[in-house]
């Protein structure tokens, strides 16, 4: 999902409610495998790789990631979640899910296997609802998850 403000006082506010973590961000993501427990919250510290600088790696000294997550569905090898994001980092829920041995499904460059139902291109992440208020109106904008998803979780 992807917001552009048309003026220059839309784009200051939306700016600053983004810097604030005022917008509300949430995503569908399927992974391989299944979560801990059904409801939760992830904090982690990341920053770019130092071996490999297209990705995000955990690290001490990284930047921290907040997520909250909750378990939609499951089969036998995958888990549908949505995920809040309260923090926004690059590669977050990407990042999150890879170091919990649960990467999102066909994201080769974070640890999960290619998956045959889909493209190379497709991978099981979506932006699903985005929220946020605009000079005293609430705006709530929705997105379904791509038909693929479909097709990764009737297997």
């Amino acid at each position: 999902m992807i917001v552009c403000a048309l003026d220059k006082e839309t784009f200051i506010s939306l700016k600053k409610q983004f810097k604030e973590r005022k917008v509300n961000k949430k995503y569908l993501v399927i992974i391989e495998g299944h979560l801990t427990f059904e409801t939760g919250k992830i904090e982690l510290p990341l920053k770019r790789s130092e071996s490999n600088r297209s990705k995000r790696a955990v690290v001490k000294n990284g930047k921290v990631s907040i997520s909250e997550y909750e378990v939609i569905k499951t089969t036998n090898k995958h888990s549908l979640v949505l995920i809040n994001l309260v923090t926004g980092r690059n590669h977050q829920v990407r990042v999150q899910m890879e170091y919990l041995n649960t990467p999102v499904v066909n994201d080769t460059l974070y640890g999960a296997k290619p998956n045959k139902l889909i493209t190379s291109a497709e991978i099981c992440l979506h932006s699903h609802i985005l929220n946020f208020n605009l000079f005293g109106e609430e705006f709530t904008f929705e997105s379904s998850p791509p038909d693929f998803f479909n097709k990764v979780l009737e297997v």
